[in-house]
């Protein structure tokens, strides 16, 4: 087993500076035990070690090669005891376990693998201890991380702190945005921290650090921050329940305080409000190449291409078309992918059926010019990236892209 390679648990193991951050922002002077839940390479370990020295560590995963991997790392460390429990961190009897064989744990780290795992029975009770059994209309579609997240809860006492790495998804996702009510309302948020991509090795899956304390009640606000190149930016976002609620994603508010643009805010009008039309394609990309029809997928909008009104190869659609196809004057706007806030053009002349990948939106001439110079410039793709989320290939709700601000003065 190497650190910061994949697990065929479907992990990806933490690189050392995430490790290092995630510990450094738990505020506690010195744990006296430290669990690491699903500890796979050992990063949030070692950093822990590295740390608080003397510490009494205990270490939890159903890989029968971490024990062995973990002693040779911490036999380089300065750490008052070391116990390995070989055991699914996802059995519900865990807790009780722990507590027998450890103790009391002042403080908990864990990093849970990018998966979702098949729907086990007990798992149904490690959601409702933790308060989030309320939180997903179907229990079963809940991922591996809000399932480590809740048996993290479960293992600490009242006073303590959990440090845990928490996919997009979890922090930005509309499907989860009963979670965050219920985790802001139950438990306090110390900080929440955007990574890069590249935090862990082979995926750039966007993730987050998270600090919550179980027993000081719940949040009022929330600090949102973000790691660039090892360090964390000096600017901290501050916001309320209700906007956390919304999304606990740095970029996301971060880019919202700022003005996109230098004029007048009077001016300044959402997309929804200055579209005629604003249609989803209707083509999946699969099926068209199955069934031979040509279409325009995101793979064909070119870097090249953004910001451009660029030429289509085809004319006109066939009588009785009833699928999205674009025409001179759309605007193309990516729905999904790792990076659509790139995707945006313009059509100047022919033609294409669109797959369900792409948004086509119909506006005045004289609008449909400056919004795409808008929503294809620095800020604008900023702004796209910040409201997209996902682990993966990121999303760009219909919703989200309505609230784009366009500057009228710029229209002029």
């Amino acid at each position: 087993m190497t650190e910061c390679s994949r697990s065929k648990f479907g992990r990806y193991y933490t690189k050392p500076v995430i490790g290092q951050t995630l510990v450094d922002l738990m505020n506690l002077r010195q744990p006296a035990g430290l669990i690491d839940l699903g500890v796979g390479g050992g990063s949030l370990t070692v950093a822990a070690a590295r740390r608080w020295s003397n510490l009494h560590l205990l270490t939890i995963d159903v890989d029968p090669a971490s024990d062995r991997h973990l002693s040779k790392l911490l036999a380089r460390e300065e750490i008052g005891s070391h116990l390995h429990l070989r055991a699914d961190a996802l059995e519900p009897s865990l807790a009780g376990m722990v507590r027998e064989e450890f103790g009391k744990a002042d403080a908990v780290v864990c990093n849970p693998p990018f998966t979702t795992p098949i729907w086990k029975s007990g798992f149904d009770e490690i959601l409702e201890e933790s308060g989030f059994s309320g939180c997903m209309p179907v229990l079963a579609d809940a991922d591996s991380a809000l399932l480590f997240l809740s048996q993290a809860l479960r293992l600490l006492g009242q006073g303590s702190t959990l440090g845990i790495i928490l996919p997009d998804s979890l922090i930005s996702g509309a499907k989860y945005r009963i979670f965050r009510r219920e985790l802001l309302r139950r438990y306090r948020v110390d900080v929440v921290v955007r990574l890069p991509t590249n935090s862990f090795m082979h995926t750039d899956a966007l993730a987050h650090i998270v600090v919550i304390r179980k027993g000081y009640g719940g949040s009022d606000q929330v600090p949102l921050r973000k790691l660039v190149n090892g360090r964390l930016l000096p600017r901290i976002a501050l916001v309320d329940v209700e906007r956390a609620t919304y999304r606990m994603d740095y970029d996301f508010h971060a880019t919202a305080a700022v003005v996109t643009w230098s004029v007048d805010q009077n001016s300044v009008r959402p997309l929804g409000d200055l579209v005629q039309s604003i249609q989803r394609g209707s083509m999946e990309a699969s099926a068209s190449r199955k069934a031979g029809i040509e279409v325009f997928h995101t793979t064909d909008m070119l870097p090249s291409m953004t910001g451009r009104w660029i030429a289509l190869p085809q004319n006109e659609p066939n009588d009785g078309e009833r699928r999205a196809w674009a025409s001179p004057g759309d605007l193309l706007v990516a729905r999904v992918g790792r990076n659509l806030e790139t995707k945006v053009l313009g059509v100047r002349s022919g033609g294409a059926l669109l797959t369900d990948c792409i948004y086509r939106i119909r506006m005045p001439r004289n609008l449909a010019r400056q919004t795409l110079a808008q929503l294809s410039s620095e800020s604008g793709r900023a702004w796209l990236a910040s409201r997209s989320s996902g682990v993966g290939a990121k999303h760009l709700s219909m919703a989200d892209l309505l609230t784009f601000p366009v500057s009228l003065e710029e229209c002029k």
